[in-house]
């Protein structure tokens, strides 16, 4: 069994997750696509030992802000760490709002190759000179059943049914199937926490400003000495790629700070969107609650039906 805490950034999901591996005997693994990158430390607002107590964290500060990462490196590492943990008797809580990162695990991987630039300007080509129905009769050719699938109507959904089919030589069932047969095999409670979206906006305001406050400007001028670019996947991170904005000399101090508040309300929307999809997930508003009472909250839960001691 393990358990998965997740919800949009600012709600207070690390806190939780660590309150709740203390009553359940837990270890967490981290589900965030950023705080993976050592010497990003304030942007990415990883938790101090203190803010921890003492509970393992995993998958945090692996690989250096220049190093490639993929989904298909994050679902293996996690589900050794999955197993080790498991293995001692304790119980895995992942945590964290990058919601592929989540879908690995339950829904399955399938590591497709990525279509190259030739056939998406062939495609874009098309689209332009066919037009749509050209497109959705070469996809009827390629796998008939693609198009009951997919919504027909929408050119870039099936430009990208095309491509994934193309560039894997492979039918979109066929790759379904061989999602469904890599998702991990155990059996999760699934949390997603969430507040009032005037709570969850004041929330993201203060974090921004405690950034801002920590060092993050340093920071980010920190990294960039190191010879890191900015073209790097790692420095474009909410944070990161507009504090590069305002060292170029392109915005102002209270113009970045405004920027990097809006793109992160415009990113906390867009996760809640993403966790709407899993209908297993069970939602717990957790306006004016703290962590502990949160996390006791889930507990009660989780004595009920998996009597854990």
């Amino acid at each position: 069994m393990f358990i998965i805490i997740a919800g949009p950034t600012g709600v207070g999901k690390s806190s939780v997750a660590v309150e709740l591996a203390l009553l359940i005997n837990g270890e967490i693994i981290s589900a965030d696509s950023m705080q993976i990158y050592k010497e990003m430390n304030i942007g990415t607002n990883k938790s101090s030992e203190q803010e921890k107590k003492g509970v393992p964290h995993h998958l945090i500060d692996i690989v250096n802000p220049d190093e490639p990462f993929t989904v298909a490196k994050f679902k293996k590492l996690a589900e050794q760490k999955l197993d080790e943990i498991k293995a001692k008797g304790k119980i895995p809580v992942i945590t964290g709002g990058t919601g592929l990162y989540v879908e690995s695990i339950i829904r399955g991987l399938f590591d497709s190759k990525d279509p190259s630039l030739e056939l998406k300007n062939e495609l874009q080509g098309l689209l332009k000179e066919k037009g749509l129905p050209y497109l959705v009769d070469m996809l009827n050719t390629l796998d008939p059943d693609a198009t009951k699938e997919i919504d027909i109507k929408n050119s870039r959904r099936v430009i990208r049914a095309i491509e994934i089919i193309k560039a894997n030589n492979i039918k979109l069932s066929e790759i379904k199937k061989k999602t469904r047969e890599t998702i991990y095999n155990d059996r999760y409670y699934f949390f997603v926490l969430t507040v009032k979206r005037k709570e969850l906006y004041n929330r993201v305001e203060k974090r921004v400003d405690n950034m801002i406050q920590s060092g993050l400007i340093n920071e980010v001028k920190g990294l960039l000495d190191k010879g890191y670019k900015k073209e790097l996947n790692s420095m474009q991170a909410i944070g990161y790629k507009e504090i590069i904005e305002f060292l170029s000399g392109n915005l102002t101090q209270e113009q970045v700070i405004e920027l990097i508040k809006k793109n992160t309300r415009n990113y906390a929307k867009r996760q809640e969107t993403w966790f709407k999809r899993y209908k297993e997930a069970m939602w717990i508003d957790i306006t004016g609650m703290k962590a502990k009472n949160v996390a006791e909250k889930i507990k009660i839960f989780l004595d009920k039906v998996e009597k854990i001691k």
